[in-house]
């Protein structure tokens, strides 16, 4: 059986500092209207690696090596994010400060015993917190077999989930290189991104899509503590099961692979829901970069937040007796419906008019991520992104983000590839509700298998441990 639980013993505890910081860069980093649309809290993305071939001591060598030039060239996360005297706005202050690397040890544990489906007990214990001044925390967790967690932390204010993944891929990259240089560097100017516009200008019905997170929004902390969190994968098979499904009465259109899995994950949140709500909602996080500016990859590495959310509710009974084709359509529709640059410049706007709300340490939050209202799941992927994460001993096993849920009431379901390659998924639920598990789990029939340390290979031959 897998853990329960188990410790993470802290051994060191470093800052590290840029070594060749640019020229003329800023003493202060401001960050866009975008980023304080998601305002500030700290991010992980979590890599899970088998034992490489001569220890940890070679991966923290080349880690070391790489980490100086490494923020060189992503020099405001050697700095402090900080805040203006005047507004409570924050902002970046490239001071070199210097980013923080962690070497930690999982006592005793090996990966074999590690439970993956249950993620609370397993990579829960392996994030680290870190001081919500730090713009970056590396963190290198040991297990007893000789495998590995690498975790890439920041603050969402600096990062959504393409910036993230580029802040791996280019420090494996440089990692693999002994801290030589990157093929293509990280676009770190946020100014020209859409400016606000003078006087903003934006649609009245952006009010109801945000709220103010304060107490009186969020559900109380013991409902916050009934939420669960699983890993799920789903095999490529499946997922070209579900895409053929979801495109068979849609003219010949071919549906995409996500939009087919969100349709799939539709009707079984409308299963958990029953009879207890007429309705339920689905909502998206989606990337903006190709509608911002369409210059083929002009903004593929570009380090901060562009992201929007949409919602659609629809009628429970309607959503179980819709056929998948039908249910993917409405899906695709609602993701299309934010794809344009208008929308990015409105929400650019109601940030310059609403972020007053940083004076008084208010923050905003999308509504339908308080889940008021009809049960709602929020669903976000990193689809688009080739993932690397190979520091020159082999690619992760697992690469997940990881954040906490808080008082949130809605559900959240994260897509990631695997990083193998071989066209699976995984599939991350940072909230659920435990009848949506139950929905989820039920019958061998289910799609959305839970993760075991055994199917990631993590599984030594006839049970012993690695």
């Amino acid at each position: 059986m897998p853990l329960e639980r188990f410790d993470v013993r802290i051994l060191s505890r470093e800052l590290v500092r840029a070594s060749d910081p640019p020229p003329g860069f800023p003493a202060v980093h401001a960050v866009s209207n975008l980023d304080l649309l998601l305002g500030p809290f700290p991010i992980y993305l979590l890599c899970i690696y088998p034992p490489p071939p001569g220890g940890l001591g070679p991966v923290l060598a080349a880690v070391r090596a790489a980490l100086p030039a490494y923020l060189s060239r992503f020099f405001p996360f050697a700095g402090r994010v900080v805040r203006r005297p005047d507004t409570n706005v924050p902002e970046v202050a490239c001071d070199n400060a210097g980013a923080e690397l962690v070497v930690a040890d999982a006592a005793g544990v090996p990966l074999s015993a590690v439970d993956f489906a249950r993620v609370d007990r397993s990579l829960g214990m392996v994030q680290i917190p870190f001081d919500a001044g730090l713009a970056l925390s590396l963190q290198l967790v040991r297990f007893a077999c000789g495998g590995f967690a690498l975790t890439v932390a920041t603050n969402h204010l600096l990062a959504d989930g393409r910036a993230f993944v580029v802040l791996l891929n280019c420090l494996a990259e440089m990692a693999r290189a002994g801290g030589g240089g990157l093929s293509r560097g990280p676009v770190l100017d946020r100014s020209s991104l859409l400016p606000a516009r003078s006087p903003p200008v934006y649609s009245p019905s952006l009010d109801a899509e945000f709220a103010r997170f304060t107490p009186a929004t969020m559900i109380n902390p013991l409902l916050a503590a009934a939420m669960e969190r699983r890993l799920y994968r789903i095999d490529a098979a499946d997922l070209a099961g579900l895409q053929i499904a979801a495109s068979s009465g849609d003219g010949g259109r071919r549906t995409s692979r996500f939009v087919a899995l969100c349709a799939h994950v539709w009707k079984l949140l409308a299963r958990a829901v029953g009879d207890s709500d007429p309705n339920c909602r689905m909502a998206w996080i989606v990337d903006g970069r190709k509608c911002v500016e369409p210059s083929e990859g002009a903004l593929d590495l570009y380090m901060g937040n562009v992201v929007t959310y949409t919602a659609r509710e629809a009628s429970v009974a309607g959503l179980l007796r819709a056929p998948l084709h039908e249910v993917a359509a409405a899906a695709r529709a609602a993701m299309a419906s934010v794809m344009t640059r208008g929308r990015f410049q409105e929400l650019v706007d109601w940030v310059e008019v609403n972020k007053t709300a940083y004076k008084d340490g208010g923050k905003w939050t999308e509504a339908v991520n308080l889940g008021l209202g009809s049960p709602a799941l929020v669903i976000s992927g990193l689809l688009p992104f080739a993932i690397d994460g190979d520091l020159g001993f082999g690619k992760p096993r697992l690469v997940l983000p990881w954040l906490r849920h808080g008082r949130l009431g809605s559900a959240s379901v994260t897509v990631v590839p695997c990083p193998g390659g071989d066209g699976s998924w995984f599939v991350g639920g940072t909230r659920l509700w435990p009848r949506l598990v139950e929905v989820i789990e039920a019958g061998p029939e289910s799609l959305l298998k839970p993760v075991t340390a055994a199917s990631l290979g993590f599984e030594a031959p006839h049970g012993s441990r690695l």
